[in-house]
């Protein structure tokens, strides 16, 4: 399987550049793509049913389909909510390490009832088209609007109650490999729960698991899928690429996030062997380098964290007559999902209001109860190196960059070329004084964006910059060396928008799910007096995505507390070993 990815690898190193689906040009290129097993997703989530001001939470398994183990391929995965219009009304973006994610999404108040389409994918899946994708069944009651048209029964009938219990029975079959304990089965308000997931099975039961602790439902949803059904539905998913020569494919997002452009001159024909700079600007700016192909098309990944919404493609040759293009991935086509017909009737008037006024209550107090978004790994923009500070406002400020480099910044100095241009040049650390330059010029940029001609910066206003580092190490950016890099930034980290320049695209960029602690609320000692007076009116007391079961944590405890709405509630753990076995274990507990 390695030697797969490995050779996959070695053989997008040999193309510069893809379009946004790449064309399979001969049987060796065929040969090769097809020794790449092909994926499937599980989602976990914690409910089918949602109602605005509620939280979707899912569990991300991404799973190789020639191992059924967790898929070291992609390391992006997709998430779209789908309405009976084929409306894509969310789309989320999951980054996967070992090929797990996770993430959440509230329901607002926009969202009309009706019955919706869950799916997950990957760039990979694309391949094969929606029948290799996750779907399952979400109902969304949205009783703050008059129009509950799309829950109506067309047909004017009650709901059938033994349909409903037979479609619920095909999803109940467990593994009892793995078994929920806790202390007791029924438990008071606002009392501490410990949990154990006890695994009974040695090695055969360890692996990645997630657990939700849930209210039942009352209102006869289909349950959400788990991972046992998973594995029997989707068993005979595609295992490797069903392409031909000629066949445009998805190209794996292996290595990271998958970026398209595109460079063509006034008449539209390809620019090609041109030298692309992609950037995502900021205080931890990212730096990628690529070569258009014979379509002038070129590519890139992004294996790190990003924190700004932006991302810059920039010809390292400008020429007035080049236009640079980011490329988007093209949109999904979701005519032939099939929806669940669930309907109203007006026995649930009763349990709606009720969920909706705790819901209400609960968002009241959403500031006493946040969740904490857990910080990336800071990214070191200059991979390393230690760069030399100059902060303008410790010293007299001169009005432009070219005046500040001559009476502030050491070892950095511009130098005027035979064609009258200018460039930038960094003293290399061992390199004499008496030597005005021996190598090449270094890399500039402002708040993280290229600046390939350095003339166009030497007049801007040094009052709006806060800081210049210097890093005096040579370095590669692609196939280019720099002697040195020089990062200029300003106070407002605006500079982005003070330029005008068809040679540089601007895309925005959707943010991935950010990786959470979510809230766990407690009731020791240490918390009574800061809760007695705030309602609890929880009805998901536990989420967890990522549970670890192996042989240091097979008596591992996991802590709730029970909330003030009485009733059955569900714990669930769902995942799959390290084998590729698909485990769901279920528990009832009783709030009194």
């Amino acid at each position: 399987m390695k030697n797969s990815i490995i050779a996959l690898f070695l053989f997008l190193m040999q193309f510069g550049g893809i379009r946004a689906q790449y064309v399979i040009e001969d049987s060796a290129e065929l040969e090769t793509l097809k020794k790449l097993p092909l994926e499937k997703i599980y989602l976990h989530s914690n409910t089918s049913l949602l109602f605005p001001g509620e939280y979707l939470y899912y569990s991300m398994n991404c799973i190789n389909t020639m191992t059924n183990r967790l898929s070291t391929i992609s390391r992006v995965g997709y998430v779209e909510l789908i309405d009976e219009n084929h409306r894509s009304l969310f789309k989320q973006k999951v980054m996967l390490v070992g090929g797990k994610g996770q993430g959440d999404f509230f329901i607002p108040v926009t969202f009309p009832s009706g019955n919706y389409k869950l799916i997950a994918y990957t760039h990979w899946m694309r391949n094969v088209g929606l029948s290799q994708f996750y779907q399952d069944d979400i109902v969304i009651i949205n009783p703050y609007q008059i129009d509950q048209e799309n829950l109506r029964n067309k047909k004017e009938e009650t709901i059938n109650l033994d349909v409903v219990q037979v479609n619920n029975t095909e999803f109940e079959l467990e593994d009892k490999s793995i078994q929920l304990q806790t202390e007791k089965n029924v438990f008071g308000k606002r009392e501490k729960v410990s949990l154990v997931p006890r695994n009974y099975k040695g090695p055969l039961g360890h692996g990645n698991y997630s657990i939700s602790v849930r209210l039942k439902n009352n209102l006869d949803v289909k349950p959400a899928m788990n991972a046992t059904f998973f594995g029997d539905k989707y068993l005979n998913s595609a295992k490797i690429l069903p392409k031909n020569i000629n066949d445009s494919i998805y190209l794996p997002e292996q290595r990271g996030e998958l970026f398209y452009g595109r460079v063509l001159d006034k008449e539209d024909n390809p620019v090609v062997n041109e030298t692309v700079i992609i950037s995502i600007p900021g205080e931890d700016f990212q730096l990628k380098s690529a070569i258009t192909d014979k379509s002038g098309s070129f590519y890139t990944y992004v294996n790190k964290p990003y924190t700004a919404a932006t991302i810059i493609a920039q010809a390292i040759h400008k020429d007035a007559d080049n236009m640079v293009s980011l490329i988007d991935k093209p949109e999904m086509e979701f005519e032939t999902l099939q929806f669940n017909d669930f309907t109203l009737n007006s026995k649930m008037e009763k349990a709606i209001l009720e969920r909706s006024v705790y819901n209400q209550v609960e968002n009241a107090f959403y500031s006493a109860k946040p969740d904490s978004i857990l910080t990336n790994a800071t990214i070191d923009p200059f991979d390393g190196g230690s760069p030399e500070i100059i902060k303008l406002d410790e010293f007299t400020r001169f009005p432009t960059i070219r005046e500040t480099l001559v009476e502030l910044v050491p070892n950095v100095w511009v130098k005027r070329l035979d064609n009258g241009n200018y460039t930038f040049w960094v003293r290399e650390k061992l390199e004499k004084y008496e030597i005005e330059f021996e190598s090449d010029p270094p890399l500039v940029l402002v708040d993280g964006v290229f600046v390939p001609d350095h003339t166009s910066i030497l007049d801007f206003n040094a009052r709006l910059v806060d800081r210049i580092s210097i890093l005096r190490d040579p370095l590669v950016l692609g196939d280019k060396k720099y002697l040195g890099m020089v990062v200029i930034e300003t106070i407002e980290g605006d500079y982005l928008n003070r330029i005008v320049d068809h040679n540089l695209a601007i895309n925005d960029l959707e943010m991935p799910t950010s990786l959470k602690n979510y809230f766990n609320q407690s009731y020791a000692a240490e918390n009574v007096d800061k809760f007695k007076n705030i309602p609890d009116f929880r009805s998901q007391l536990y989420w967890n995505p990522t549970i670890l079961i192996d042989q240091n944590s097979n008596e591992k405890n996991y802590e709730f507390y029970t909330s003030d709405i009485s009733g059955e509630y569900e714990i669930v753990l769902e995942g799959f070993t390290t084998y590729g076995k698909p485990i769901t274990v279920k528990k009832t507990i009783t709030i009194e």
